[in-house]
C-alpha cells in the first residue's frame, strides 16, 4: 500500500460518514415531536377531574335551586291538568313519504299557586301494527291558574289508531343557560390556565401551517354536516321522528333577550367547543390511543361523545347524530396531528350555525 492508497482510503472514510442534519425552525424532529406531545399530556388527569368536579358541583347547585324555588315537583306536576281530552284530526298530506297530517289541539290548566316557566304535552301515537312515535308541544310563562291552548300539526308515516298523553313542566331557558354555562365556562377558563403550554404549542403549530389548518377546519365542517345528513337518513329509516331532548332543551334556552343571547353565544360557541374538545379529544382520545390505536380512539371517543349528549334524557336512539359528529371530530384531531385548535374550530363553526338558526327562529324567521 502506498501513500496514495492511504489518501484514497481516508477520503472514502470521510464520504462514508453519516451526514447529521439539524432541524431548522421550519423542520421538526419527529422524535422530539413525540416527546413534546407526551410532555403536553401531563395535565390530562387534572383536566378531566376539573370537568367532572365542575359538573357535580353545579348539578348539586341546580338541584338545591329547584328545591328552594319549586318545592315538591311531583305536586306541581299533579296540578297541571287537561281541561278536556285533546282534539286529534287526521287528514291526507301532500308529502308522499309522510301521507298523514295530524292536527293536535288541547287546553291545559296550571292549577298551581305559582307561575310555571314551561308546560309541555307529549302525545305518543300508535298504529294498528305496533308502530309508534311521539310529538311534544309546549307553551312558556304560564301564570298560576291560567289555561293555555296547545296546538300544532305534525306529519306521520301512519294513521294512528290510539294515543297516550303525558303532561309535564320545565324550567326557564335562563335557568338552563346558567346551569349549562357556569360549569363549562369555569372548566374552559381553568383549562386555558392550567394547560396553557399545550394551547401555546398548538397555536404555534397552527400559525406555522395556517392555511392548511384553515382548510382542514372547512373540510371538517363539511364532514360534520354530511354526518348529520346521514344520521337523519338513519333515524328516518328507523322510524324515529322529532329531535332529541338535548336539542329541545337548547332550543328552549333561546329568548329574544339580548343578554340571554350573549350568554348563549359564550356557552355554545366559545366555552362548549373548548371544554368538550379538550375533554373528549385531548384527554380521552389520547388515553385510549396509547392503549390501542388511533382507529379505536376515534370510535371510542365518538361513542362516548354521542352518549354523553343524551344520557340525561334516556333517548339513546337520538345519540346517532352526536356519535357520527364525534367520529368526525376524532378523525379531524388525528388528521391535524392532534392540534386541538383545529377541532375547536370545526366545533365552533358547527355550533355557531346552529346558534344563528335558533336566533333567527326566536325573531320569527323559521328557515326549516
Amino acid at each position: 500500500m502506498n501513500e496514495f492508497d492511504e489518501l484514497f482510503n481516508e477520503k472514502k472514510k470521510e464520504e462514508e460518514q453519516p451526514t447529521i442534519i439539524f432541524p431548522s425552525d421550519n423542520q421538526i424532529d419527529p422524535n422530539e415531536e413525540i416527546l413534546k406531545l407526551d410532555r403536553l399530556q401531563r395535565h390530562n388527569g387534572v383536566l378531566i377531574l376539573i370537568y367532572i368536579g365542575m359538573s357535580i358541583l353545579f348539578s348539586v347547585f341546580s338541584l338545591f335551586y329547584v328545591q328552594m324555588t319549586y318545592g315538591d315537583t311531583t305536586v306541581i306536576l299533579d296540578n297541571i291538568n287537561l281541561v278536556a281530552d285533546p282534539t286529534i284530526t287526521v287528514t291526507d298530506s301532500t308529502d308522499s313519504t309522510q301521507p298523514w297530517e295530524i292536527s293536535i289541539s288541547a287546553q291545559v290548566q296550571n292549577e298551581n299557586s305559582i307561575d310555571i316557566p314551561i308546560i309541555y304535552m307529549e302525545i305518543i301515537f300508535y298504529s294498528d301494527n305496533g308502530e309508534e312515535f311521539s310529538y311534544t308541544i309546549q307553551e312558556k310563562d304560564i301564570v298560576a291558574g291560567q289555561i293555555v291552548l296547545l296546538e300544532d300539526t305534525v306529519l306521520s308515516t301512519f294513521d294512528p289508531v290510539s294515543y297516550d298523553v303525558n303532561l309535564g313542566f320545565d324550567f326557564s331557558g335562563l335557568f338552563y343557560t346558567l346551569v349549562g354555562l357556569l360549569p363549562i365556562a369555569f372548566s374552559a377558563i381553568l383549562f386555558l390556565i392550567i394547560d396553557r403550554e399545550s394551547f401555546a404549542y398548538d397555536t404555534k403549530r397552527f400559525k406555522k401551517d395556517f392555511w392548511n389548518h384553515v382548510g382542514t377546519i372547512v373540510f371538517g365542517f363539511v364532514m360534520v354536516w354530511v354526518a348529520l345528513l346521514l344520521s337523519q337518513m338513519i333515524l328516518t329509516l328507523l322510524g324515529v321522528e322529532g329531535t332529541s331532548e338535548n336539542e329541545m332543551t337548547i332550543q328552549n334556552m333561546f329568548t329574544a333577550n339580548p343578554l340571554n343571547l350573549i350568554m348563549l353565544f359564550l356557552l355554545l360557541c366559545v366555552a362548549t367547543p373548548i371544554t368538550e374538545e379538550v375533554v373528549f379529544r385531548k384527554v380521552i382520545y389520547n388515553f385510549v390511543e396509547k392503549r390501542s390505536n388511533y382507529i379505536v380512539a376515534i370510535i371510542a371517543t365518538g361513542a362516548i361523545f354521542g352518549l354523553m349528549h343524551v344520557i340525561n334524557y334516556g333517548d339513546f336512539i337520538q345519540s346517532i347524530p352526536y356519535i357520527l359528529m364525534g367520529l368526525v371530530f376524532g378523525f379531524i384531531y388525528f388528521y391535524s396531528k392532534k392540534n386541538i385548535l383545529v377541532t375547536i374550530g370545526v366545533h365552533f363553526i358547527n355550533n355557531f350555525i346552529t346558534f344563528m338558526i335558533y336566533v333567527l327562529m326566536v325573531y320569527g324567521f323559521n328557515i326549516y
